[in-house]
């Protein structure tokens, strides 16, 4: 009797340490899933906050041009725009706003001074401003496009967005 006692008390030993080294595993994968589970989180802000950086960048690529056409307009002491620098104004405004929706969408927009909307943008260039507005409310002939005269529903394709491109040339004016 008194070796099965023996191998009882031992095989309650071992089984309690089973237990103890079991329960210890549990604890250290739940303690391992909450640090990955960190990091996830710790690499998903770090990837948004280099994507903001990114579109800021190309915002300002973007903006820099209409500047300098707005400094070289100021220079010459012109207030108006060519066709071509209407379209590149035009194509500069379509850039931002994508640019500015894609930061609100990730919540990476930080608003004035960091962030401008393109109005806000457009009040600090007042001659582009001046020139855009009288060419855009002008009583210009509008060209309608023959599928939503036809009734259909055009959409511009916003998807196509990859991220940071080639900055924008100005056109060069033939003043």
């Amino acid at each position: 009797m008194d070796s099965f006692f023996s191998i009882g008390s031992i095989f309650l030993v071992v089984t309690i340490l089973i237990v103890i080294v079991a329960v210890q595993q549990f604890q250290q994968n739940a303690q391992y899933r909450e640090i990955q589970d960190r990091l996830r989180e710790i690499r998903h802000a770090e990837m948004l906050e280099q994507q903001s950086l990114a579109l800021r960048s190309e915002r300002s690529a973007v903006l820099d041009p209409i500047n300098v056409l707005e400094a070289s307009l100021q220079s010459k002491g012109l207030n108006s725009l060519t066709a071509d620098e209407l379209a590149f104004v035009d194509n500069a405004k379509r850039r931002v706003k994508v640019i500015n929706d894609t930061l609100i969408g990730n919540r990476q927009w930080m608003g004035a001074p960091f962030d401008l909307e393109w109005h806000e943008f457009l009040d600090r260039i007042p001659i582009i401003r001046k020139a855009y507005l009288a060419a855009n409310f002008s009583d210009a002939p509008v060209l309608v496009d023959p599928s939503v005269a036809a009734g259909g529903i055009t959409t511009p394709n916003l998807t196509s967005f990859s991220g940071p491109s080639a900055p924008m040339a100005p056109p060069t004016s033939g003043s």
